[in-house]
């Protein structure tokens, strides 16, 4: 009777810490991270007898926890990915609402800019024109100028967002850490038994970090979970977690890098993290912000030189050349903190039209200096004192120290420092500086036309140059041009192939001769002695507005504007597509993961059910081993 009575007995232990496995997994049916629990039976070792072996009952064997490795590593992935796309979409969204908002906008002030110019063309010696000209120049520094200021503002909170994040991966790591301590202590406790409650609040811990940034996890022998960010950077090892910290960029203090805490010095690993929160807002400032501040940077250096060159070209109603109309714009070079050399970088815009929009890093190994592009890795090596690269010239001075380091920005502060230089309304220069005339006598219909000037050096003319067309000009039967008053004749001109138009260049004056003249036929170039009828270099301005003269000769301002909000609006779809695509998956792998790891009601209310006839049976065979007892018992005392 003993054994069945202990059989019974073990039968309702089990039982009933499957009634209150099960009840568990009913109460816990809404909690995060919780994973279902299941009893799992053994029977207990057999009693040998004369007739074979008499089992002798049943033992919870263990309770372990519903559990896929591969399901949970790719909601593990998939939180990562949807965090990092949907922080990388909602800040791109914002560059491309800003760019694309007409109020703020750069292309209707340029629009309106060059209408006003237009309408000094068509006007040249009205102050009032010329007045309001000033008016939409100042209206489209302001635009930069917000521009600039709104995307500065952009970079503080990133910044903001990324020492936020690194604070809370820490804290996470910190958290893992001990959990990891406390898994291996409560196996071990348990004589291996898994401890289910802290290994699903360590996986919680672990997808909360992964939405952070992307991780990877490696378990140990002991139970303890490692786990690594970036390119194999120790986050978590057993029970010790290390630390992220943030730091100022050496060379930029309103910005933050990140690094390891602890080492002897800080070295920026931000470009080895990918993935989650802070994935994101990394990727999001080095590919999508300071971009995107660069080439607005560009553009607003290229209107202010050209434009600029063109104006110095003209001349004003005062009778005197153009000056700046906007401030000229020079590269912001700064110095890494750790320099430690006396040696000093300068650069200059040599040609606007070749910028791309990169910054360069300029680096001294102790021998020789590398010249490195941010934006495409190219290099170049040099001993210096000077590099030209991409339209920027870069001079070197001062006794540098092995390890010293430059960072060339030939376009960052462009649209924040873009104004307008010109206050004077009669200053601005619409009129050209020089004119041509044609000989009063001439008998034949010869013509300069498109008088326009290279290079202002020469002005104001010292006299008059004057062209007289001679049929022997360069020997016997070679026509052409005799030049008066300049260097740089005699011009070959043969009326039998040149009359459609021969473009010459003349003391840095460029012009056009047409016609056939007769001999002795003169044309004239003159300086202008009044400006207030003249537009011509009015209108040579308002052709820069269409002119391909940025990105190599490719773009106008125009297009250039129109292709930097047009990258930022593809970058803020393909974000927000991603984003969509991976909250969809995220979704999906969650709906995976639970339907082997979450509780499911019906079969909860079936186990329920199953357990409890199981153990009223298991009561039973107790009360039929008492039954069988009290009757021995009664047999006993007759």
């Amino acid at each position: 009777m003993a054994d069945l009575l202990n059989i019974g007995t073990s039968a309702l232990l089990s039982l009933q810490r499957a009634l209150s496995t099960t009840g568990q997994n009913i109460a816990n049916v809404n909690t995060a991270g919780y994973s279902r629990q299941r009893v799992n039976f053994a029977t207990l070792p057999p009693e040998a007898t004369g007739a074979g072996f008499l089992g002798t009952g049943v033992k919870v064997d263990s309770i372990t926890r519903s559990y896929d490795q591969f399901l949970a590593q790719d909601v593990r992935s998939r939180s990562s990915s949807s965090a990092g796309f949907s922080t990388l979409s909602s800040l791109t969204s914002r560059i491309d609402s800003l760019l694309a908002d007409p109020s703020v906008g750069i292309a209707p002030g340029i629009e309106s800019f060059f209408g006003a110019l237009q309408d000094v063309a068509n006007n040249p010696g009205s102050i009032p024109e010329r007045k309001v000209l000033l008016g939409e120049a100042n209206e489209l520094a302001g635009r930069f100028q917000t521009l600039d200021a709104q995307l500065r503002g952009l970079n503080s909170e990133v910044s903001q967002r990324i020492t936020t994040t690194v604070s809370d991966i820490n804290a996470l790591a910190s958290n893992i850490a001990s959990l990891n301590e406390q898994v291996v202590r409560a196996t071990t406790q348990s004589g291996g038994q898994p401890p289910n409650d802290l290994l699903d609040a360590r996986d919680q811990a672990i997808n909360r970090l992964a939405e952070k940034v992307g991780v990877t996890t490696v378990t140990q022998d002991d139970g303890a979970v490692n786990v690594l960010v970036g390119n194999g950077q120790a986050l978590v090892v057993g029970f010790t977690a290390s630390q992220l910290q943030t730091f100022r960029d050496p060379f930029d203090a309103t910005r933050v890098n990140v690094g390891i805490a602890g080492l002897a010095s800080s070295t920026d690993i931000g470009r080895f993290l990918s993935g989650g929160e802070l994935g994101a807002a990394l990727s999001f400032r080095g590919g999508v912000l300071d971009s995107t501040r660069n080439e607005l940077g560009l553009l607003a250096a290229g209107i202010a030189a050209t434009f600029n060159a063109q104006h110095s070209e003209g001349m004003d109603l005062n009778g005197q050349l153009g000056g700046n109309f906007f401030r000229p714009l020079q590269p912001a070079v700064s110095g890494s903190t750790g320099n430690t050399g006396s040696a000093t970088v300068t650069a200059a815009l040599a040609d606007v039209g070749q910028l791309t929009g990169a910054d360069y890093r300029l680096s001294f190994d102790g021998s020789q200096w590398t010249l490195r592009n941010q934006q495409t890795g190219a290099t170049q090596t040099g001993a210096g004192p000077a590099f030209s690269i991409d339209g920027v010239d870069i001079n070197i001075s001062g006794t540098p120290a092995a390890g010293d380091s430059f960072l060339v920005q030939p376009v960052a502060q462009g649209a924040n420092l873009f104004a307008v230089e010109l206050t004077n309304a009669a200053a601005f220069a619409a009129a050209s500086p020089v004119r041509s005339s044609t000989g009063s006598a001439n008998l034949g219909d010869a013509r300069l036309s498109s008088l326009a000037v290279d290079s202002v050096a020469g002005l104001p003319l010292a006299g008059a140059i004057t062209l007289t067309f001679n049929p022997d000009a360069l020997g016997p039967g070679v026509p052409g041009y005799d030049v008066a008053g300049s260097a740089g004749g005699p011009i070959a001109y043969d009326p039998a192939t040149d009359s459609g138009g021969l473009a010459v260049t003349l003391g840095g004056l460029s012009f056009e001769l047409a016609g056939t003249p007769a001999a002795g036929d003169t044309l004239s170039i003159a300086n202008n002695t009044d400006g207030s009828g003249d537009n011509r270099n009015a209108l040579a301005l308002g052709a820069l507005q269409t002119a391909p003269i940025l990105d190599g000769g490719t773009a106008s301002y125009q297009d250039s504007y129109a292709g930097l909000v047009a990258d930022v609006a593809v970058r803020s779809r393909q974000a927000s597509a991603a984003a969509d695509a991976e909250g969809t998956l995220l979704q999906q792998a969650i709906s995976a993961r639970d339907s082997v790891q979450g509780v499911n009601l019906d079969e909860e209310a079936a186990d329920l059910l199953r357990f409890q006839q199981a153990y009223q049976a298991a009561a039973q065979v107790i009360s039929v081993a008492d039954t069988v007892f009290q009757t021995l018992l009664d047999a006993t005392r007759r």
